[in-house]
């Protein structure tokens, strides 16, 4: 599939570069560049792939702040609009400029640690998770938004999720759904051990800060499921709106809640079936 996409782009006189992992792998499409170096030189990015995929590319297109189009060949597929069997159509319409910038608000986690002096920080498109490192045990969190303190969350973790996110690691944990362009940031709590927790949705002005448990030996920090960090007890970790955004290419074909419908299986009346004596 690469070498004859490579091909019809370079036909067209589109110039192609190709992340270096994928150009070793095809074989014949020419040398490839690391991520971060290629975004730096190109107009938009392509990703072909399945939302894992689109995710890593994602984050380093919005610190480049270039555009990026997903062409789903994975299974579910929220973020990669596109299906492999349209490519081609997308890809004219592409270049005709017949496409729309749609910006998706990512999500911050700045780390403070008691041990360094030096903040870890790091941003997301869908989400970030505090959770115990050890499997099958409870983390507590100490959790305030704002000012205020919201009290000490006992669960297996805590989700702060962007509008994106929703349809994600936090809709498995019972959050919300929420429309991926509106401005708020979604916590979820995980398998709490207390009924009283419930997601939250906040403004997306607002900053949620989590204090690792003094009780905690240790626990963990992960961005989009891909990024991740210890964090001991008494670690602080500020979770906010980051500054840099994700700009996907829409083809608005479909709405959000017609792509919703279809993913998630959101069929008309059941049929009824007649049972026999």
């Amino acid at each position: 599939m690469l070498p004859a996409l490579v091909r019809w782009l370079r036909e067209r006189e589109i110039r192609v570069l190709l992340e270096r992992g994928i150009a070793t792998a095809a074989r014949g499409v020419g040398p490839g560049l690391p991520l971060k170096s290629l975004v730096a030189r190109v107009d938009a990015v392509l990703v072909l792939g399945g939302d894992g995929t689109f995710l890593a590319a994602a984050r380093e297109a919005a610190r480049a702040d270039v555009p990026i189009l997903g062409v789903n060949l994975g299974g579910l597929g929220f973020l990669t609009e596109t299906a492999e069997s349209d490519l081609y159509v997308v890809l004219e319409r592409l270049i005709a400029g017949d496409v729309e910038i749609e910006p998706r608000m990512m999500v911050e986690a700045r780390v403070g640690s008691r041990r360094s002096k030096a903040a870890w920080t790091e941003c997301g498109l869908n989400d970030v998770v505090s959770h115990q490192s050890d499997e099958s045990r409870m983390v507590q969190l100490d959790l305030r938004i704002g000012r205020t303190s919201i009290g000490t969350l006992a669960a297996d973790g805590l989700i702060v999720a962007t509008p994106t996110g929703s349809t994600a690691y936090s809709l498995s944990a019972g959050g919300p759904i929420v429309g991926p362009t509106i401005e708020a940031l979604l916590a979820t709590p995980i398998c709490p051990h207390s009924l009283a927790f419930r997601p939250l949705l906040v403004g997306a002005n607002e900053k949620l800060r989590v204090r690792v448990g003094a009780s905690v030996n240790r626990a963990r920090l992960t961005v989009d499921g891909q990024i991740s960090r210890l964090l001991a007890a008494g670690d602080d970790v500020e979770i906010r709106r980051a500054r840099a955004r994700v700009s996907m290419l829409s083809l608005k074909r479909e709405s959000f809640y017609e792509v919703l419908r279809e993913k998630l299986a959101w069929a008309g009346p059941q049929t009824r079936t007649r049972l026999k004596d």
